[in-house]
C-alpha cells in the first residue's frame, strides 16, 4: 500500500488572472476582482492506493499528529486493508510518521514497512500522480469550488470516481520506476 498526504488549494497562487477590458476601465469594479490571501486556503488529504484499488480518502483538518495519524488514518484504514490483502506499507518520512508511537503501533499490529525510502525520489511513489490526476479533475469541473467546503467535496467525489486502472497502472509501473531509481543511484528520475 503506497500512501501520503496532500495539500490542495482552493486557488492557485501563480498570481494571474486574465481581465478584457476597453480602455480608461482600468478601475471600473466590474473590471476589478479581490484576490484572497493564500489562495483562499486549502484542504489536506490522506490516501492510499493498493492493486485492488484505493482507500477512502481522508481530510486532515489541522496539524497531524502522531496520535491523530493512528487514529484517523492508521487504524480505520491501514490495518484492515494490509491485514486483508497480505501488503506491505509503505509511507514517507514525514515527521507525524517518524515518532516512536508509530513505529510501535505498527510493531505491535504487525504492519510490515517498506524502509528505507530512497530520500531523493519521493517521485517513486506513485500516488503522487494519482494526486495530480485528481487535482486535474477537481480544476476541470464547472462550476469551480468557491469554498473550503466545496472543494473537500469535489476532491473526495473526483476521488472517487477515479477508475480502478487508472490506479492499476500506476501500481504496474513500479518496476520501471524501481530500475530508474537504480540506475540514477536514488536520485531523482522522469517519474
Amino acid at each position: 500500500m503506497f500512501s501520503d498526504e496532500s495539500k490542495f488549494l482552493l486557488e492557485r497562487q501563480d498570481g494571474r488572472k486574465r481581465v478584457f477590458r476597453r480602455v480608461n476601465e482600468r478601475f471600473v469594479p466590474q473590471c476589478l476582482s479581490q484576490a484572497r490571501a493564500f489562495g483562499g486556503g486549502s484542504v489536506m488529504e490522506w490516501g492510499g492506493i493498493t492493486a485492488a484499488g484505493k482507500t477512502p480518502l481522508v481530510t486532515v483538518h489541522g496539524n497531524l499528529t502522531a496520535r491523530r495519524y493512528i487514529d484517523e488514518i492508521l487504524r480505520p484504514h491501514v490495518v484492515p486493508a494490509i491485514h486483508n490483502q497480505g501488503l506491505t506499507f509503505m509511507q514517507d518520512d514525514a515527521s507525524a510518521h517518524r515518532a516512536r508511537i508509530i513505529n510501535q503501533f505498527l510493531y505491535e499490529n504487525n504492519i510490515p514497512v517498506l524502509h528505507p525510502w530512497p530520500p531523493y525520489s519521493p517521485d517513486l511513489n506513485p500516488i503522487e500522480h494519482l494526486w495530480d490526476l485528481l487535482d486535474r479533475r477537481v480544476r476541470m469541473r464547472q462550476p469551480q469550488p468557491q469554498t473550503l467546503l466545496q472543494l473537500e467535496r469535489a476532491l473526495h467525489e473526483e476521488w472517487d470516481n477515479i477508475p480502478k486502472q487508472a490506479v492499476q497502472r500506476l501500481i504496474g509501473s513500479m518496476r520501471r520506476r524501481c530500475q530508474a531509481v537504480i540506475l540514477s543511484r536514488g536520485h531523482p528520475t522522469r517519474y
